[in-house]
């Protein structure tokens, strides 16, 4: 029943979601790129705007995502970006805007040397140099290389287009400092940078084009505002109405920067093969208002769903805080201690839905009303009561442990149906992707991972304690199987959740589950062979995305074939290098070692002081035990393999805490319904309890 819920349930989504189908973007003429800084959907409309509105009327739109290294994106990194066709950067770039909204400042772009009718940047082999070294190498000067070995050259007017048209040498074909100097005419892809939003010079370049144009407007660059993503519009006469998409993102009215640099590499080459940037296409759409409304909303969602990301979790771990205090005060009170036990079920049912309920509020369009941070909030707690008084009410109440299945359940189903569908939820939400500032726009994001993965654990170790009370152990091997099996493939699979580290935690965490279940020791043999399946599983994943055309890879099949093609590491050691700086990045990250340490001491040193109270709880509940363990083995190997390992612990115990707090104060049966209770306690008198300490041999005489 479950799994035709699950079914019925994703069939659903898919025919709400359905989308016509997308079309290419075709350049009869020249292409013209204008970069105007800062430019969102916000400083658009028919007044202030009319040339960029009037294109906007007549094209694709979307929203493009500017970051390049630093959190913060500057112009000058921007036209490094769309020349390498990949993330690149000049020095060190400024960092995430503070409380105090104060902007660091860009680095300044240089002057180039006239050279006749082009020019040239002196400093330019040091900086590919020094760009070529990084971890992730970006070959700047890539766009005009390739265009020329084609017969074909880039033009530009203004010193910071300069910078995207150049090659590899730093040579610039054809430049103009000014508009009314340029001549669109002698190359047919055309970079234009102007400093600031100006709709009259867009006007006034507009008619200095040749027929058959295809005109972009980005906005480009954060530079001197708060960061956001920038408003894009893509018009020409072979440019349909609609949103512009990318496999890039693959979420509707979303570009990248080096998105644009396949689209001017695609005049010579259909599938321009590129580290990051992807050929962008449109999803039609004749309404060109609503198209608008959608990126619009989909901006202001993301700008307010950061701005009120620490505050919510502040206010939320202070009134936690206060709601355990005051249960552990009416502990104290012999005559409370009843009220105090269904206190610490229903804080715990509702701390247990937060997390889901985050994903949820996706569905309400909190983004329109006139305090949206204010209304994010109370639905996300709104949602969280409901969902948390279904699992305390609902007929699953009478196993101990059957709300906190029942929620842990949902969350990882939740999670599923999104990843399944291009994670539309997980986009917008404050424990999602964070697309403003992370590297991430589709697929199964750390914060996810570790929500999903921890209780689809648990959710199977709890449900094949059901079948070992009843005696079947190769039933609740099949359900650990089942449903590890069913979380492998959504996490790892590249069309959805496109995740290399993830499956390398899940498999061993569900065989740790299955051996167990089955009655079979864990032996350093049977280690290993999980080991070897591990690699097999995670590196077929990422063989098969190699296979497919290098326009739809994601990075699993991008690190394939820069390791077999020039045998390099380079996603590898981004991974390392990202999640040392997440670590070393904030002082109370160095925490998050020392957190699985003790998750790791509780649960193996069972009689300590620390390991009673859940030797306590895992003792009543069948398999618990394992399950916490098969947890903890999941969030020590995410640490270790993903490139934001840092935040999967304490992200996932922001779901298992408040579960096994729920299950250690529930009164109801310890044996689900369905399971006699003489027979269990036959069981549990024949067979020695799995969770339980070995028993200590008699002494030697």
């Amino acid at each position: 029943m479950a799994v035709v819920a699950f079914v019925v349930a994703s069939l659903a989504v898919s025919a709400l979601m359905a989308r016509p189908h997308h079309r290419s973007i075709g350049q009869p003429g020249p292409l013209v790129i204008v970069a105007m800084p800062t430019m969102t959907w916000d400083d658009i409309s028919p007044k202030a705007t009319p040339a960029v509105w009037a294109l906007a009327q007549e094209g694709a739109v979307g929203n493009i995502v500017t970051r390049a290294i630093s959190a913060h994106s500057c112009s000058i990194h921007a036209w490094l970006t769309v020349s390498a066709g990949a993330r690149a950067t000049l020095g060190k770039g400024p960092g995430q805007t503070g409380s105090d909204r104060k902007i660091e400042p860009c680095n300044t772009i240089p002057n180039p040397q006239k050279i006749g009718q082009g020019a040239r940047f002196p400093g330019w082999k040091k900086w590919r140099t020094d760009s070529l070294k990084r971890p992730i190498p970006a070959e700047i000067g890539l766009l005009a290389t390739r265009l020329r070995a084609q017969g074909s050259c880039v033009a530009a007017v203004g010193k910071g287009a300069a910078i995207g048209a150049a090659d590899n040498s730093g040579l610039v074909a054809r430049y103009s400092p000014t508009i009314e100097t340029a001549n669109f005419t002698t190359c047919p892809v055309n970079l234009v940078s102007f400093d600031k939003i100006d709709d009259d010079a867009l006007g006034t370049l507009m008619t200095r084009l040749p027929e058959k144009t295809t005109l972009v407007v980005t906005g480009h660059a954060d530079d001197t505002d708060q960061e956001s993503l920038r408003a894009v519009i893509v018009a020409g006469p072979d440019t349909p109405k609609g949103l512009l998409r990318s496999p890039s993102t693959r979420q509707p009215g979303l570009l990248q920067n080096s998105d644009l640099t396949a689209l001017a590499l695609s005049r010579s080459d259909a599938n321009p093969s590129l580290l990051d940037g992807r050929l962008p296409a449109v999803q039609p759409s004749p309404n060109a208002d609503h198209s608008i409304e959608q990126v619009r909303d989909v901006n202001q969602a993301l700008f307010d769903e950061h701005r009120v990301v620490n505050q919510f979790f502040i206010r939320y771990i202070i009134a936690a805080g206060f709601a355990l205090a005051a249960g552990l005060a009416m502990l104290w009170v012999p005559t409370l201690r009843t009220w105090a036990r269904r206190w610490f079920v229903i804080v715990g049912a509702v701390c247990g839905a937060v997390p889901v309920s985050t994903f949820l509020v996706g569905l309400v369009p909190w983004w329109n009303t006139s305090r949206p941070g204010t209304v994010l909030s109370l639905s996300i707690i709104a949602i969280a009561f409901g969902l948390g008084a279904i699992a305390v009410l609902g007929p699953w109440r009478r196993w101990v442990a059957g709300p906190a299945v029942f929620l842990a359940a949902l969350t990882a189903s939740v999670i599923a149906i999104d990843v399944t569908h291009g994670s539309p939820l997980q986009f917008t939400s404050i424990m999602g992707l964070q697309p403003v500032f992370g590297g991430r726009y589709y697929g199964m994001g750390n914060v996810g991972y570790a929500l999903s993965a921890s209780t689809a654990i648990l959710t199977a170790s709890l449900l094949a304690g059901r079948w070992i009370l009843r005696g079947q152990r190769r039933l609740a091997t099949a359900t650990i199987v089942l449903i590890g099996m069913t979380a492998v493939v959504i996490d790892g699979y590249p069309s959805w959740g496109a995740d290399a580290g993830g499956p390398a935690a899940l498999l061993p965490a569900f065989a740790y589950l299955a051996l167990n279940a089955a009655g079979l020791a864990v032996t350093w043999k049977r280690i290993l062979y999980v080991g070897g399946l591990t690699v097999v599983v995670v590196g077929g994943l990422g063989f098969l995305d190699y296979l497919r055309p290098p326009e739809v890879r994601t990075h699993l099949g991008d690190f394939m074939a820069s390791l077999i093609n020039d045998g390099r590491l380079t996603s590898l050691q981004r991974n390392v290098r990202a999640n040392w700086t997440m670590l070393t990045g904030v002082w109370i990250n160095m925490f998050v070692p020392l957190l699985l340490l003790l998750v790791i001491y509780v649960l193996i040193a069972r009689d300590s002081r620390l390991g009673r109270p859940l030797a306590a709880v895992t003792s009543r509940v069948r398999y618990l035990g394992h399950g916490l363990a098969a947890v903890a083995i999941c969030w020590l190997l995410g640490f270790l393999s993903n490139d934001s390992g840092t935040g999967i612990p304490p992200c996932g115990m922001v779901v298992i805490a408040p579960l096994v707090v729920m299950i250690a104060a529930s009164s109801g049966r310890l044996t689900p319904k369905d399971v006699p209770l003489e027979a269990a306690s036959r069981r549990r008198v024949d067979a020695p309890h799995a969770d339980a300490p070995p028993a200590k041999p008699a002494p030697a005489t």
